[in-house]
């Protein structure tokens, strides 16, 4: 790309940059919601997996004390 010499090029120039500013802010807006949405879908389940682990150490209990009897 040639440096622009006029001002009509330079407005050129800007007015892409400016769009394409605009383009990647619209851009990283929605990689943020997917990213936000990511993150409550894993804290959803880091939950199940930590109530599933309460299950099955209680039924391992429970299956301790029905061999001891």
């Amino acid at each position: 790309m040639t440096k622009p010499k006029t001002l009509k090029q330079w407005e050129k120039v800007c007015g892409q940059l400016n769009d394409v500013i605009h383009s990647q802010h619209a851009d990283e807006g929605k990689l943020r919601a997917i990213i936000d949405n990511f993150e409550e879908q894993v804290g959803k389940l880091e939950e199940q997996l930590t109530m599933s682990v309460g299950v099955i150490k209680y039924l391992e209990l429970q299956i301790a004390r029905s061999n001891t009897v």
